[in-house]
């Protein structure tokens, strides 16, 4: 008898927990690669700039630095969906490859395409993005002295 009520309860086991919908754990995420060249405006490459998110997510294990080339070859594996598609070059070493730079945002919206669908769970796909040469501007000796009398206030 007893053997048959574990065998019954073992069937109805079975049965109920197919019901129930499996807990996922993580959170949605997308794939992206980036690649591009950073230049300043007499087209030099700049070594020395970082790329990363507008939310501030950094790319995987430094990738998301320029190269004294001025390339940048960069992987995210967890990036948030929807993230990849806004972009900053921030110069990371102030003066020491040409001077300091200033900040650039971009929309790359147009440039991101998806190479990969996700699997309808938390990954969203792989998205890729080639934005070719980046032309950043140095920082103006007037912005700094702007911003230096803004800190005495």
């Amino acid at each position: 008898m007893r053997r048959l009520l574990n065998y019954l309860l073992g069937l109805l086991g079975i049965s109920v927990a197919s019901c129930i919908p499996v807990a996922m754990y993580g959170t949605p995420h997308v794939e992206f690669s980036l690649s591009a060249r950073v230049v300043d405006e007499a087209g030099e490459p700049i070594q020395g700039i970082e790329v990363r998110t507008s939310y501030g997510e950094h790319f995987d294990d430094k990738t998301g630095i320029s190269d004294y080339l001025g390339n940048i070859e960069a992987y995210g594996s967890y990036i948030w969906p929807g993230r990849q598609y806004n972009v900053v070059f921030e110069d990371i070493d102030g003066e020491y490859n040409g001077g300091e730079f200033e900040s650039l945002e971009l929309d790359i919206s147009d440039k991101v395409r998806q190479t990969k669908r996700g699997s309808g769970d938390w990954y969203q796909g792989t998205f890729k993005a080639e934005l070719g040469d980046v032309t950043l501007k140095l920082k103006s000796e007037t912005a700094e002295e702007d911003n230096t009398a803004k800190e005495g206030l």
